[in-house]
């Protein structure tokens, strides 16, 4: 179903989702971002996606988390069905969207769940916002502090990755070969919606504009985590645990990023996701939503 709504006055077209409640807020320069929302009650709940962007990555997670309070899911800039920025996609212009979408949806601190890329967004807004945070459970979080993402070695391969995936994009082969291997356990109606819209040129085209600026973004999201701590809020960090990650490559590195930052927090709790590799919320949903659950029994407390 379609349905038309109006947001300063500009029309905007509501198309259904499978899920959740679709919905649209307007940036401070005037683009449309594109959310669902499920459930009732406070703090609402709020997933900010990876490097995908996409509310569809907490097809699992958010209809069970609902069960509990209000929860919002979005699509990035370019991703889904938000509009695409003309500007620079670095890490502060990322969290301007997200503190503007709060400041149109929410009522009170929110509860921050990211993942990947998502972590480090949500924390730079609690850095920036603590006044819009009530607790974080980060999931899997990319790790500022691990020099590689700055390295020539990470930049070159994403420009090859980036090489390979763009003939595959266009032909659709991408989304063919990901919705098999990650979106399984996704219901139907979710999958034909993610078809339009994942893995396409478009979405490419987004991701290739967040991860341009990644490294000066992480630079200067370790320059802010030097100069001022992280507000006095429940934190729960989750890492993929593939083997427990006892070898010394990169995923070691990261987790370990996630147990030096939940140990230096008073309020800090590190589990790990047995089993999982990095997408947690698709190979373990129940993981997030359990320690969503308990997270939201702490803030309340």
């Amino acid at each position: 179903m379609v349905s038309p709504s109006r947001g300063q006055g500009v029309l905007i077209v509501v198309e259904a989702s499978a899920f959740g409640r679709p919905g649209y807020a307007t940036t401070r320069d005037g683009r449309t971002l594109h959310h669902v929302t499920a459930g009732s009650g406070r703090p609402l709940v709020v997933f900010e996606a990876g490097g995908s962007g996409s509310r569809t990555i907490w097809g699992l997670v958010q209809p069970q988390t609902a069960r509990i309070t209000a929860t919002l899911a979005y699509d990035r800039a370019g991703f889904g069905r938000s509009r695409p920025d003309g500007a620079p996609r670095v890490l502060g212009r990322i969290v301007d969207d997200l503190e503007d979408l709060l400041g149109s949806v929410a009522r009170g601190p929110c509860v921050l769940v990211g993942h990947s890329l998502g972590g480090p967004i949500c924390r730079l807004l609690a850095y920036r916002r603590p006044d819009l945070v009530a607790g974080l459970v980060l999931v899997d979080q990319a790790a500022e502090d691990c020099d590689f993402y700055s390295g020539r070695a990470f930049a070159v391969a994403g420009a090859v990755g980036n090489l390979l995936t763009a003939p595959l994009a266009r032909l659709g082969i991408m989304g063919a070969l990901a919705r098999r291997r990650l979106y399984g356990r996704f219901p139907p109606e979710m999958i034909a919606e993610m078809r339009g819209e994942e893995f396409g040129a478009a979405a490419l085209r987004a991701h290739r504009a967040e991860v341009r600026h990644l490294a000066e973004g992480f630079r200067a999201l370790r320059e802010v985590a030097a100069s001022r701590p992280l507000p006095d809020v429940p934190v729960t960090l989750i890492s993929a645990a593939p083997g427990r990650r006892r070898s010394g490559g990169m995923g070691a590195r990261i987790a370990a990023s996630h147990l030096r930052l939940a140990r230096s927090l008073p309020r800090g709790r590190h589990v790990w996701a047995e089993g999982s590799g990095h997408m947690v919320p698709v190979e373990a949903p129940g993981v997030v939503v359990e320690e969503v659950r308990a997270l939201l029994a702490r803030v309340s407390a």
